[in-house]
């Protein structure tokens, strides 16, 4: 298990042209941990990029253009037209990084759970999928989740598309059998993008408080959907791992479609 200090010595040697690690970024970190993730499965040195281009620094800034223009074959692949993909990867910079009046710039929404390309590419996705949405446009259901899948994997790939009925269906039914108020938090965490800090001042609880519940929702959700799955497919512990990770990697998706 790696230190708090060896994680922001790696974040400082992987981006040496960036300022180093301050206590704003180590706070920001710290506050990942406090909401549940063990630092050994952060991205930290993807959490210091996101963190430096959130201030407008133009290394950083640069840093993340360069990570969003391979995206524009991807984009492609949800049918969308070449000028709609050239709108899109021009303006998401801008639409990531620019301050905001109620909010903090976007970028700083990235959490670190998986390689800062993969959330770009999940952010660009969303973005063509929601201009197409409204231009009445609708790319299909397959392409979409295929795209906005969080990281590649070829493992998990493969599952999500053999398992792709059980995985809806595993998500529809621990999603059901949540609470009410597990089901609110996933929403307003999850889809409509909530803060821990944003969630704890509505309901007037400690962050720490908010935190527990909204990862103790998710934890209730992924055991749901893990334990339809083990009982749908009859899977042997060859399987289990892999249907554990795609599990977890699919929970904002579907979140989407159930919430």
């Amino acid at each position: 298990m790696h230190s708090m200090t060896d994680a922001l010595a790696r974040a400082a040697a992987r981006w040496p042209d960036l300022p180093p690690p301050d206590a704003a970024f180590e706070a920001a970190l710290s506050a990942r941990i406090l909401e549940g993730e063990c630092l050994d499965s952060l991205h930290v040195d993807d959490l210091f990029l996101a963190h430096h281009a959130g201030r407008g620094h133009a290394a950083a800034v640069a840093a993340v253009v360069e990570l969003i223009e391979p995206l524009r074959a991807e984009l492609r692949r949800t049918g969308a037209d070449e000028q709609l993909v050239r709108d899109v990867l021009s303006e998401l910079p801008a639409d990531l990084i620019a301050p905001r009046a109620d909010a903090p710039p976007r970028i700083l929404g990235y959490t670190g759970r998986g390689p800062l390309g993969g959330w770009l590419r999940v952010v660009a996705v969303r973005t063509v999928v929601e201009r197409r949405r409204r231009a009445s446009r609708r790319p299909t259901e397959e392409i979409v989740a295929e795209q906005a899948a969080a990281e590649y994997d070829p493992e998990l790939d493969l599952l999500r598309h053999r398992y792709a009925r059980e995985l809806q269906a595993g998500f529809a039914e621990a999603f059901a059998a949540l609470t009410p108020d597990q089901r609110l938090l996933l929403r307003q965490h999850h889809v409509d993008g909530l803060s821990i800090d944003r969630l704890a001042a509505l309901r007037g609880v400690h962050r720490a408080t908010a935190a527990r519940h909204v990862a103790a929702a998710r934890e209730a959700l992924f055991e749901g959907v893990r334990a339809a799955l083990v009982k749908e497919l009859g899977i042997g512990s060859e399987t289990f791992d892999s249907i554990v990770r795609l599990v977890r990697s699919e929970v904002s998706i579907h979140l989407s479609r159930h919430v």
